[in-house]
C-alpha cells in the first residue's frame, strides 16, 4: 500500500474502486506461478532479488492477510500477471521531467557514484541503464547481481517485486530510443518512490511519531487493499464496516473525556474564584509568615555555619597543642645530644691530620649543600613554570570549554531543558582542582557528545533531504504551470488571429452587400423612369402600356420583396458578425486574463 507517502504514478487512478477479478487471462501474462503469484527465478543470480529487504517486503505483505484468499489473477499476488494499459502519461515531457528529478534526488541522496544530469537521463545508452537498475537492486539486496544476460534479469526482478505493468524484453535492447525509455524510466521512477515509502514508514515506526488512530486507519487501508487488489469484495465491505464502527466508538470515549473535562475545568473555574474572593490580609499575613519563616532558616543556616567554624577551630587547637608537644619532647632530645657530643668533643684529642680530614669533609659538605640548594632553586623554577604552564593549559581548556557550551547552546542541547538534550545535562564543567585529566572535565565528550551532535546532524541532513523533495515539488509545479501560460499564449495568439480573419471577413463582405444594394438600388432607379415614360406615351398604345405597367408592377413587386427580404438578411449577416465579433473579443480578454492570473501565480510560487 502507499498509505502515509506520496504513491507511485502507476498506482494513481480517478475513477471508481473495481477489482481485476474479472480481467480476462488472455490479457495478462500466462507464466505459471505457484500458490498466492509466488514464481521461482530460474537463475542463481537473480535468486538473490529476493532476499534481504525485498523478501522482508513479500514476508511483511502476507503476513498482514486476514485469511486466505483464492487465487485470482490480480496484481498483488501474481507475480506475472500485470495490466495491459499504464495509465501513466509517458508521453507528458513535463511529466518525464518530474520522473527524471526524483530519480536523481533519491540516487545522489543514496551514494550512486555516477554522474547524473537531466541529460543523461533524457536518453541513456543500455550500459548506463543496467548501472542504474543494478544499484537500484542492491537497495534491496547488496548481495544482488546481475546474470549473464541483463534483458532476461531485469524484467524478472520487475515482476518478483510487483510492478504493476508489463516490461517486455524487446525495449531493453534499445533502451535510450524515444518509445521505450519512458516506461523503463517510469519503472525505475515507481521503484524509488517505494523506497522512500519504506524508508518513510521506518522512520514513523521507529519515533513513534504515528498516533494511535492514525495506525488504525493505516492498518485497516491496507488489509482493505490487499483484499480489493484480490477481488474480495466482501472481506471489504466487512472491514470497511469494522473500521467505521471502532472509529464511532472511539469518537464517543473522546466525547465522555471532553465532557468530563469540561466538568473538571467548570470546578476548577469555581475554586478558583472562590479563592479570588477571599480577603487581601490572608494573603498579606502569608507573605509575613513566609519572611519569617525565611528568616528563621537563615539563622539556622548561620548558625550551622557558626558551629562547625568553632568545631574545627577546636580540632585545629588540639593538633596545635598536641605538635607542641611533640616539637617540645624533640628539642629535648636534640639538647641532650648536643650536650653529649659537645662532652664527646671536649674529651677527643684532634691533631693537624685529623683537623684537615674535618676541614675537607666541611668543605665537601658545604660543596654538597651548594649543589643541592642550586638544585633546589632549579626545581623551584621548573615548578614555577609548570605552573605558569598549567594555568595557561587551564585557561585554554576554559576557553574551549566556553566556546562549546556556546555552540550547543547554538544546537540547542544545553541546558537539558533544550529541545535536543533529552534530559539529558550535556553542559561542560571544569574541575582544576580533579586529580587526573579524565576526571577534570564532566562530559565523555567522545561517546555522549558526539552521539547526541551525530543524532542532530542525521536529523538536520533528513530535513535537507525533505526540503530538497519539496523544491523538487516546486519545480514540478513550476513547470506544470510555465506549460499551462505557454499554451494559454498559444490559445490566446490564435483567437487574436482569428479575430483578425473575422474582422477582415467582416469588412469584405460588408463591402459586397454594399455593392449589391447599390445595384439593386439603381436597376429600381431605372424601372421607375421606364414606367414614368410610358405612362406619357399615346392613348393608341394605353392597353398595350397597361399590360406592359402591370408586369412592370409586377416585376417591381417581386424586386422590391426580393430587395426586403436581401436587406433584411444582409441586416441579420451584420449582426450575426458583430455578435461573432465581440465574442471573439470576449474570449480573447478572458483568455488574456487567465494567462496573465497563471504567470503571476507560477512568478509567486517560485
Amino acid at each position: 500500500t502507499f498509505i502515509g507517502a506520496h504513491p507511485p504514478d502507476g498506482m494513481k487512478s480517478t475513477t471508481t474502486r473495481k477489482t481485476l477479478s474479472g480481467v480476462d487471462s488472455s490479457q495478462l501474462n500466462a507464466r505459471p506461478h505457484g500458490s498466492h503469484g509466488d514464481a521461482l527465478l530460474k537463475k542463481p543470480t537473480v535468486d538473490a532479488a529476493l532476499t534481504g529487504k525485498a523478501a522482508t517486503r513479500v514476508a511483511q505483505s502476507r503476513a498482514h492477510q486476514t485469511k486466505p484468499t483464492p487465487r485470482r489473477h490480480s496484481v498483488y499476488f501474481s507475480s506475472g500477471h500485470t495490466p495491459s494499459v499504464d495509465p501513466r502519461p509517458l508521453g507528458d515531457n513535463a511529466y518525464i521531467n518530474s520522473c527524471i528529478r526524483q530519480l536523481i534526488s533519491f540516487l545522489s541522496s543514496h551514494g550512486y557514484d555516477a554522474s547524473l544530469s537531466p541529460k543523461t537521463l533524457a536518453s541513456p545508452t543500455a550500459k548506463e541503464f543496467a548501472s542504474l537498475a543494478l544499484f537500484l537492486f542492491r537497495q534491496a539486496d547488496e548481495n544482488f547481481k546481475f546474470g549473464s544476460k541483463t534483458e532476461d534479469d531485469v524484467p524478472t526482478i520487475f515482476r518478483q517485486l510487483r510492478y504493476p505493468f508489463q516490461i517486455s524484453k524487446s525495449a531493453l535492447y534499445a533502451v535510450g530510443s524515444q518509445h521505450t525509455w519512458p516506461s523503463l524510466l517510469t519503472a525505475l521512477t515507481w521503484l524509488v518512490q517505494m523506497y522512500v515509502y519504506e524508508e518513510e514508514a521506518q522512520q514513523c515506526q521507529a519515533t513513534k511519531a504515528i498516533p494511535e488512530p492514525a495506525v488504525a486507519f493505516f492498518e485497516y487501508a491496507s488489509c482493505s487493499y490487499q483484499h480489493f487488489l484480490s477481488g474480495d469484495d466482501a472481506t471489504c465491505n466487512e472491514l470497511e464496516g469494522e473500521f467505521n464502527a471502532s472509529q464511532r466508538e472511539r469518537h464517543s470515549q473522546i466525547s465522555r473525556g471532553v465532557t468530563d473535562l469540561e466538568k473538571e475545568n467548570a470546578e476548577l473555574e469555581a475554586r478558583l474564584s472562590s479563592m479570588v474572593r477571599e480577603p487581601l490580609h490572608k494573603t498579606a499575613l502569608q507573605q509575613e509568615k513566609e519572611t519569617f519563616e525565611n528568616g528563621v532558616q537563615q539563622c539556622e543556616e548561620d548558625i550551622a555555619t557558626v558551629e562547625a567554624f568553632l568545631q574545627s577551630a577546636k580540632s585545629d587547637s588540639v593538633l596545635a597543642r598536641q605538635k607542641k608537644i611533640k616539637n617540645s619532647e624533640r628539642l629535648d632530645v636534640c639538647r641532650a645530644a648536643l650536650a653529649q657530643l659537645r662532652r664527646q668533643v671536649s674529651l677527643q684529642s684532634v691533631d693537624a691530620t685529623e683537623a684537615k680530614t674535618i676541614d675537607r669533609d666541611i668543605e665537601k659538605q658545604k660543596e654538597s649543600l651548594s649543589l643541592l640548594e642550586q638544585l633546589h632553586t632549579d626545581v623551584d623554577s621548573r615548578a614555577h613554570t609548570a605552573r605558569v604552564e598549567a594555568n595557561d593549559s587551564l585557561r585554554d581548556m576554559e576557553k574551549c570549554v566556553q566556546h562549546y557550551n556556546a555552540v550547543a547552546r547554538t544546537l540547542q542541547i544545553v541546558p537539558h531543558t533544550a529541545k535536543y538534550a533529552n534530559e539529558t545535562n550535556l553542559e561542560a564543567e571544569i574541575n582544576p582542582r580533579a586529580a587526573t585529566l579524565n576526571v577534570m572535565v564532566n562530559l565523555d565528550f567522545k561517546d555522549t557528545v558526539r552521539t547526541t551532535v551525530k543524532k542532530i546532524h542525521d536529523l538536520h541532513m533528513q530535513k535537507k533531504w525533505n526540503s530538497e523533495r519539496e523544491f523538487v515539488n516546486l519545480e514540478q509545479s513550476l513547470q506544470a504551470c510555465q506549460d499551462t501560460y505557454d499554451e494559454k499564449c498559444d490559445e490566446a495568439n490564435e483567437l487574436a488571429s482569428k479575430a483578425k480573419r473575422s474582422e477582415s471577413s467582416y469588412d469584405a463582405e460588408r463591402r459586397r452587400l454594399d455593392d449589391v444594394l447599390a445595384k439593386i438600388t439603381k436597376n429600381i432607379a431605372t424601372i421607375e423612369a421606364e414606367v414614368a415614360s410610358l405612362r406619357n406615351t399615346s392613348e393608341d398604345n394605353v392597353q398595350e402600356t397597361e399590360s406592359a405597367l402591370q408586369s412592370c408592377q409586377t416585376e417591381y413587386d417581386e424586386c422590391a420583396k426580393f430587395c426586403g427580404q436581401e436587406r433584411l438578411a444582409i441586416q441579420n449577416m451584420m449582426l450575426a458578425a458583430l455578435d461573432a465579433l465581440m465574442g471573439h473579443k470576449q474570449l480573447i480578454g478572458d483568455a488574456l486574463d487567465t494567462s496573465s492570473s497563471n504567470t503571476f501565480a507560477a512568478e509567486g510560487i517560485h
